[in-house]
């Protein structure tokens, strides 16, 4: 199997910004660091931001191929686009990436970060890292290439602790008893046109964090128009904030096997015709009962579904015994339910506190569900779960948003919004606030300048 050595990088790099050097794409990964060109592929990331000059142009700046795994420490620095070949895999290192990089997948290519390496990914407001398609920007589509993969050791709970990741012909392991593995930092990163299916059931998102622990740093990051779930987390547990998930296929944050993190400040933006869960949390398919338990917490998420369009797009769905937190959120425009309980072990947990679900503004969303077909053992009706709501303390009101139009959303709060008051104590390790939802009544709106919002 070839590897990409510091060596080789760094002749690379001399290559790429030499003025002297054609436009074809370098290949660092050839066996005799020949230049093996990709081809000329238009992008255009569609963001507001910009980068800083010294960054390559995504459109025309020189583009170096990576076609072999990576051993070691290594560095990708934004005076070179970087072409993902394959799947490469990261081991035994850091790979650190330059503010205002662009890394371009093409198909069947993926970025995997092995448990004995970390990535630190950390953009800026004005020169974010993107991750994108290679195809001309036109051009693009869901599951053009695999996206991002970080695979960790903190515990899960499947049986053994250790599973195999999905998405793979020969697929690696995560899992262990490392509760604070750290997978690496990743700010003001963007991940566009992601996710593809290797086989039904087995696919890969736009990030997906395999047992990442509590050391791993999560903030600004967005996920764009991909294929299967935008952000999956199976397993592991860490703190999130500033999270934006648009325009997934599937799902737009599936958590399961375990995962114990929190996510405060959230946006999410279904596509008017296609998207299901906004949230999706299980606990463990094959044994209801196992543990640690699947327990996501989310504070100040602003969650805005497909609306009349969206035939599966529904709200937040609760199965296989999952623990649950959501809280001070706008939360609605949904097709279909808004709340759905699944197996009478999810049931248990909401009887028996495991569930809190508090001072949200819902709104225009299908009225809340439980799994009522032929032999569903849950007893719960579908009036017995809007009480449970309704004992909450949660709104149903509009929420005066700015604009939910799909490509150019703006979240901010109109004066007298219902959301502006009313929060409660989100608990540990989370910011308090006085409003509900994403966005502060007259701050900034957080969700602009960094993301592409462009379908």
């Amino acid at each position: 199997m070839k590897t990409l050595t510091p060596i080789l990088i760094a002749a690379a790099l001399l290559a790429a910004c030499d003025p002297e050097a054609n436009e074809d794409t370098g290949d660092v990964g050839s066996s005799q660091g020949e230049s093996a060109g990709t081809g000329e592929a238009e992008t255009g990331d569609g963001a507001t931001g910009g980068s800083s000059a010294a960054c390559a142009d995504p459109d025309s700046g020189p583009t170096m191929g990576i076609s072999a795994d990576i051993e070691g420490d290594m560095m990708l620095t934004c005076d070179t686009v970087w072409v993902l070949e394959d799947i490469i895999f990261v081991r035994g290192g850091t790979l650190t990436v330059e503010a205002g990089t662009t890394i371009k997948g093409t198909e069947g290519s993926a970025l995997v970060i092995e448990q004995d390496a970390m990535i630190i990914a950390e953009g800026d407001a004005d020169a974010p890292i993107v991750m994108t398609s290679i195809q001309a920007e036109d051009a693009r589509g869901r599951g053009d290439w695999g996206g991002l993969v970080l695979l960790g050791s903190a515990p899960t709970n499947l049986a053994g602790g250790v599973g195999q990741a999905e998405g793979f012909s020969n697929p690696p392991a995560y899992g262990g008893t490392d509760a604070a593995h750290n997978c690496g930092s990743l700010e003001f990163l963007r991940v566009e046109w992601a996710g593809f299916a290797i086989a039904e059931g087995s696919e890969l998102n736009g990030i997906t964090f395999y047992a990442c622990g509590t050391d791993t740093s999560v903030s600004y990051v967005q996920v764009h128009m991909g294929a299967d779930d935008g952000i999956e987390m199976f397993g592991g547990g860490f703190n999130a904030d500033h999270i934006v998930v648009t325009g997934a296929e599937d799902d737009s944050i599936d958590c399961d096997q375990g995962f114990q993190g929190s996510l405060q400040y959230v946006f999410i933006h279904q596509d008017p015709a296609i998207g299901d869960n906004a949230f999706e949390w299980s606990n463990q398919g094959t044994d209801f009962s196992a543990t640690p338990t699947t327990s996501p917490s989310v504070a100040n998420a602003t969650i805005v579904g497909s609306g009349s369009g969206g035939d599966k797009s529904k709200g937040l769905t609760l199965k296989e015994g999952a623990e649950a937190t959501l809280v001070n959120s706008v939360f609605g425009n949904f097709t279909n339910e808004l709340v759905f309980l699944q197996n009478l072990e999810t049931q248990r947990i909401a009887e028996s506190g495991g569930m809190v679900i508090e001072a949200n503004v819902l709104f225009d969303s299908g009225a809340p569900g439980v799994d009522d077909a032929d032999g569903s053992d849950i007893t719960w009706t579908s009036d017995d779960l809007q009480t449970f709501l309704d004992d909450g303390g949660n709104l149903d009101a509009d929420p005066m948003l700015a604009s939910t139009q799909w490509g150019s959303p703006d979240i901010t709060l109109m004066a007298g919004s219902p959301a502006e008051t009313g929060a409660v104590d989100p608990g540990a390790g989370f910011e308090a606030t006085d409003y509900v939802g994403a966005i502060e009544p007259g701050g900034e709106n957080w969700t602009l300048g960094w993301t592409n919002f462009n379908p």
